[in-house]
């Protein structure tokens, strides 16, 4: 059964914008959390995680080939922070792993975490390119002084800051039953590993998880940007979004050509035409009535065909402001359109990330459920987006009534 995953990601209830960025397509998954300022962070991750949407992995062991990838996303992100003043000393932690066979393949960068969950035990699977995770690994302070630290966020190792960067790979097989649990710091510096251990021995499903896994960090205190990645390599548990396309029924390859030699195999042994026959169909083939019925033949075929490619592929788009779901492709043929809107929803283009709008207008071609999942993390980040607008703006309004209240008017008015 392929790898299930879902994704959650919030500003948290401090930060003013969301300087994390994930990418979730199996079999690759990746937690980016940007620095170096709102902008200049969402830039850094938004480039991290954009070069894997056509990384596929190759190898047997995708380590070396991540230790490549990320290599060359380094050397981007530094080229981008050196030829811009504003974006100066931009970086990005970055977390991958890649589901392959019975194996996962993790690789590394800062202190975004990667984590296994199995039968109920939380094990931490990267070590933190921290200065507190540095002093904890030589003694110089225990893990539980580590979490209230004054340095805590002081990361020693990122991508973008030097033009070349250390990273860390490792490989483990996984268990049926097994969650990857990929994070950025938002997330454990709230909750603690037994918490996130019980929210995901719940298993209701992943999408259920994650968010829950984004609500406990709030109710933490939501100090930072909250992203999660959460992975079941066996497929074991379900997403929780609603899918009816798990089999999409193709033809099977090579069906034509057995149906061909099946139709050859009858005809053996029986007297073989005429050779006028074969002389009048290559004369008719030659002349122009021929031609043409043998044009408009292929382009029915070619039109059958990709009418029918387009049937079984969604991308997300923009009808007016909104963003929806289009079944098909982002294409035309003269007048006629190979997609349709298949799924409307309240999210406007204005209420993405900016490294959303550009993945948006990207157009790229989905999964049904794929689609679906993503809309579904747009639509909810833009709901917890709103109302946390809403709540500052309460939160405004009643410091102001408060301050007015708390005015004194001395004996015969103002000055």
């Amino acid at each position: 059964m392929p790898a299930t995953f879902a994704t959650a990601t919030h500003t948290g209830l401090v930060r003013k914008s969301n300087e994390d960025s994930l990418f979730a397509r199996p079999p690759v998954f990746v937690v980016a959390d940007g620095m170096g300022g709102a902008q200049a962070g969402e830039v850094a991750s938004g480039t991290a995680v954009s070069a894997f949407e056509g990384y596929v992995p190759q190898a047997k062991s995708p380590e070396d080939e991540l230790k490549r990838v990320i290599a060359g996303v380094n050397a981007n992100i530094y080229e981008l922070a050196s030829s811009e003043a504003s974006r100066s000393g931009m970086g990005t932690t970055l977390t991958a792993a890649v589901v392959r066979g019975n194996s996962v393949s993790i690789a590394h960068v800062g202190d975004s975490r990667a984590y296994l969950w199995r039968d109920g035990v939380l094990d931490q699977l990267t070590e933190d390119h921290s200065l507190v995770g540095e002093m904890v690994r030589s003694g110089q302070i225990t893990p539980e002084e580590a979490e209230g630290h004054p340095q805590r966020s002081i990361i020693t190792r990122a991508l973008g800051v030097d033009s070349a960067v250390e990273i860390d790979t490792r490989a483990l097989e996984w268990k049926p039953g097994d969650i990857i649990l990929l994070c950025s710091d938002g997330l454990y510096s709230m909750v603690d590993d037994g918490t996130i251990a019980a929210i995901l021995a719940k298993r209701d499903n992943l999408y259920v998880s994650a968010w829950a896994l984004v609500e406990a960090a709030n109710a933490g205190g939501g100090r930072d940007n909250i992203s999660v990645v959460l992975v079941s390599p066996d497929g074991g548990i379900e997403t929780g979004l609603d899918d009816d396309t798990a089999q999409i029924a193709t033809m099977a390859p090579g069906q034509d050509t057995a149906n061909a030699a099946s139709n050859a195999s009858a005809l053996s042994g029986t007297p073989a035409p005429p050779e006028g026959f074969f002389t009048r169909i290559k004369r008719w083939l030659a002349s122009v009535p021929g031609r043409i019925t043998i044009g408009l033949a292929l382009v029915i075929v070619v039109f059958s065909a990709a009418w029918f490619i387009t049937r079984q592929v969604y991308f997300i788009g923009v009808e007016g402001d909104h963003v929806v779901i289009y079944r098909g492709v982002p294409y035309d043929l003269g007048p006629l359109s190979l997609s349709s809107v298949y799924r409307n929803s309240i999210v406007t283009f204005s209420d993405l990330e900016p490294f959303e709008q550009d993945r948006v207008l990207k157009g790229e071609l989905q999964s049904k459920s794929g689609a679906e999942t993503m809309l579904d993390n747009y639509t909810a980040q833009a709901r917890d987006r709103k109302q946390e607008a809403e709540r500052q703006a309460a939160e405004a309004e009643a410091r102001a009534k408060s301050a007015s209240k708390n005015l004194v008017v001395p004996p015969g008015g103002l000055p």
